[in-house]
């Protein structure tokens, strides 16, 4: 669709400033969003755990830092999406038949949660041209109750059918000069 059609804004409103992509890996999720900001015209911050683990220490005061880095840099040079490559190992469920409290480790990428809840409701509004979205391919790994509360829509991703991917592999095999 084109991204000023009716169509668009019916079924994603203004005041979405979250999305949640899941499905199974390979899918084109990662893909999608590297389309959304090339279209757009965005600048892409990447706040996955596996692009910020190791690299910042944790504790509340260093999490909040990051995330209000990010969002101050977003909201400066809009428009922009943050990226969160493995939502689920920021939102995780919880583990069942674990009784007892374990001290949780500040390295782990669930530590920024809060801190993210609490700027996305403090910046990002109507007027602010930033998008976050995240990303799983295991979302049963995840708390299905903290992507909803975080997310404003989730969008499945699923491995196309087979006439799709016949339409696919021909294009591909045509654009290399091939017949099918």
């Amino acid at each position: 669709f084109p991204l000023g059609s009716d169509l668009v804004r019916e079924r994603f409103p203004d005041n979405i400033k979250s999305f949640l992509f899941y499905g199974p890996p390979g899918t084109g999720k990662t893909m999608v969003v590297n389309a959304i900001a090339h279209e757009t015209n965005s600048i892409v911050l990447d706040i996955s755990p596996n692009f910020i683990d190791g690299k910042y220490p944790g504790g509340k005061k260093k999490d909040d830092e990051l995330v209000a880095t990010v969002m101050l840099v977003a909201k400066e040079y809009q428009p922009s999406i943050i990226y969160i490559d493995e939502a689920e190992k920021v939102w995780p469920a919880k583990k069942k038949g674990k009784k007892g409290k374990k001290k949780k480790d500040p390295s782990a990428p669930s530590r920024i949660k809060k801190t993210l809840a609490k700027w996305k409701a403090k910046f990002l509004n109507d007027k602010t041209r930033v998008t976050i979205i995240g990303c799983t391919s295991e979302p049963d790994s995840g708390s299905k109750k903290d992507f909803k509360k975080f997310f404003d829509k989730a969008l499945y991703f699923p491995f196309p059918d087979y006439s799709t991917r016949r339409m696919m592999w021909k294009t591909f095999i045509e654009e290399r000069g091939g017949s099918l």
